[in-house]
């Protein structure tokens, strides 16, 4: 199971799945679902997430995040957008 996450800055910090959630929510929000279907839509991409990390101790956070990206691609592209338009708008990428 990942114990550590890597920064984009190099900084490592101890993984938490909390932020991964509220991350996925916020994007959920953003893309104006329903509360009811958050919930059931931030589990599911949780829980894929990690089962596709779970043999890793750690993992940087780009690729955290284009794992997260592919499978909402793939599932939720509203989510994707609202969460790649926060990325432009607010951080910069």
């Amino acid at each position: 199971m990942v114990q550590s996450i890597v920064k984009r800055n190099g900084n490592i910090e101890d993984f938490n799945v909390e932020k991964l959630k509220k991350s996925i929510e916020n994007a959920a929000i953003d893309a104006n679902y329903e509360e009811s279907k958050i919930k059931e839509i931030v589990e599911s991409i949780t829980n894929y997430v990690l089962e596709s990390i779970k043999d890793l101790e750690r993992v940087d956070s780009q690729s955290l995040e284009d794992l997260i990206l592919n499978k909402l691609d793939q599932e939720y592209p509203l989510i994707s957008k609202a969460w790649r338009d926060y990325n432009k708008q607010v951080k910069n990428r």
